[in-house]
């Protein structure tokens, strides 16, 4: 008996001893094993701070807790959003201290959250002006990258040799940074093994302004690659692109292991080759973890890659959470200095609202009916049709149950006014070919009275072939007015300095009396809402 206890004691003593000698090589004490981990947190176009009102996923309290677990887990943490997100929101539209919010509150909130990078998307290029981009910029704590988009040069007709001023910060303390196109990242693990890890970006060039100037974005990642190969162990791509061309990227570049993308707003994953291409749900309404584990010593990565729901069974991260609220009762306070009770209910939902993106931009759908009746209703013209740009729908999902104010107000966070014209016939027509071109984008169309005949091969409106030299009476949003559209800058027209129409084939342009607060026509939200509660 006393020799089994002695033996006993010895076995006890020899594993004690083995676990200490553990921890000092995991400690890094000449324990470099070649081998590092590195985690990145990646979502894309999020656009909402909050959870979903129709069901309750996303919110970025909820993103930052789950930071926080994994910088516990492994310090080599790195947070990351794939483009789109200082526009469009309904907060984004509001007022607060006497200008428009556009994206301060999503820079904050991102701030606060702890993101280290983002690449630019183009919803970023949303605002015409560009003083609005350069003050996010500027309040941002976290890296941008351009890639293949840059500051237009000041001077005219410049070659394509100028395309060199870059994006960049104007630092608190004075000075400038500079938004690169790459950067490398060096990481170290407990037991001392370090990683040089290169990140580029590249993003689609349809965010059109005065000011911005794209390249071609597969040069634009060669370019980034070349440059970072020398100075790296592995690279990795922040993309904003359709996803066909994250897959041609990933296939014209098989030495990129990971291709963390946005643009297309749900989740997907797909293996080309040895790399991966990632996107996750817009909204944060699911993020994706990429575990990236890299071999030193046989130069070999892998990635592993987990989609993670956000939802109610992750808390709110308390400093987070309260830049949420803080912004949340500022959107609520300007909406009802706007004439909006963001809470009362204006419809039941007996079946549910599709106002996805992946439906809406592609078929005739049930909400861009109802927004056609609103405006059919508020017009004074008697229209022949009526044609919504399916872009102005921006929230996204499947609504549910009770309709609020608030919820109308994110379907159409834009708002805008409606316009009544008078369109030749053969413009009518060439604009109902476009939007037809156009499906999958916002450009496409959503039609009131108006439908196409495809047997016959013609568009009919109020249920007559449409006539090229006819003059017909369209009801449809300004935006459209401004030629901004995509494939429809022939739609442009305005009034000029003595009320004439500036577009021939648009000889009559009818405008809401802005003046006039009772005017529901000023906005295209109030008319929905106006005409959901029957009035």
């Amino acid at each position: 008996m006393k020799v089994f206890r002695f033996v006993s004691l010895l076995i006890l003593a020899a594993l004690f001893f083995s676990c200490d000698t553990t921890k000092k090589v995991s400690a890094g004490s000449g324990g470099d094993d070649g081998i590092i981990e590195v985690v990145f947190l990646q979502m894309n176009d999020v656009y909402e701070i909050s959870p979903s009102p129709s069901d309750n996923r996303g919110g970025l309290a909820r993103v930052a807790t789950l930071r926080k677990e994994l910088l516990a887990k492994n310090p080599n943490t790195f947070t990351v959003l794939a483009g789109d997100f200082i526009s469009p929101s309904v907060t984004g539209t509001l007022k607060y201290e006497n200008k428009r919010i556009r994206g301060r509150h999503m820079v904050e909130t991102l701030n606060t959250l702890g993101l280290n990078m983002v690449v630019f998307g183009n919803h970023e290029f949303d605002y015409d002006d560009l003083t609005d981009l350069q003050a996010r910029l500027d309040e941002s704590t976290f890296t941008w990258l351009t890639g293949n988009v840059r500051l237009k040069p000041p001077v005219a007709n410049q070659s394509a040799s100028s395309f060199m001023q870059q994006f960049f910060k104007n630092k608190p303390g004075g000075g400038t940074e500079i938004c690169p196109d790459n950067q490398v990242l060096t990481f170290k693990d407990a037991d001392g093994t370090t990683l040089n890890l290169g990140i580029f970006g590249v993003l689609v060039d349809n965010g059109k302004k005065p000011w911005a100037v794209y390249s071609d974005w597969v040069q634009s990642a060669q370019k980034s690659i070349s440059e970072l190969t020398p100075k790296t162990d592995v690279i990795v791509g922040l993309t904003h692109l359709n996803v066909v061309d994250d897959k041609k990227l990933a296939g014209m570049f098989p030495q990129i292991p990971l291709i963390m993308g946005g643009h297309d707003h749900d989740n997907m994953m797909h293996k080309v080759g040895p790399s991966v291409v990632a996107k996750a749900d817009a909204n944060a309404k699911t993020v994706y973890v990429h575990t990236l584990r890299y071999d030193k010593k046989l130069k070999k990565c892998t990635v592993k890659s987990e989609l993670k729901q956000i939802n109610e069974k992750i808390a709110d991260e308390p400093a987070t959470a309260a830049i949420v609220a803080k912004w949340e009762k500022i959107k609520v306070d300007a909406l009802v200095a706007a004439g909006i009770n963001p809470n009362n209910v204006v419809a039941s939902l007996e079946q549910p609202l599709d106002c996805r993106e992946s439906v809406v931009r592609h078929q005739q759908t049930r909400i861009g009916q109802m927004v056609n009746e609103a405006m059919m209703v508020f017009s004074r013209n008697k229209p022949d049709g009526v044609i919504l740009n399916s872009g102005s729908i921006r929230v996204d999902d499947i609504l549910t149950g009770k309709l609020t104010e608030l919820d109308i107000v994110r379907i159409l966070p834009f708002g805008g006014a409606m316009n009544e014209i008078e369109i030749k016939g053969s413009l009518l027509k060439k604009t109902l070919d476009a939007g037809a071109s156009n499906k999958g984008n916002g450009g496409y169309l959503q039609l009131h009275n108006i439908r196409r005949d495809d047997t016959a091969g013609k568009w009919l409106v109020a249920g007559n072939v449409l006539n090229d030299n006819q003059l017909y009476k369209i009801s449809l949003p300004e935006f459209l007015l401004t030629g901004n559209e995509t494939n429809m800058a022939f739609l442009k027209a305005n009034l000029d300095a003595n009320g004439k129409s500036t577009n021939p084939d648009i000889p009559t342009i009818i405008k809401p009396d802005s003046k006039d607060k009772n005017d529901k026509r000023n906005d295209i939200r109030l008319m929905l809402i106006r005409y959901l509660i029957g009035e």
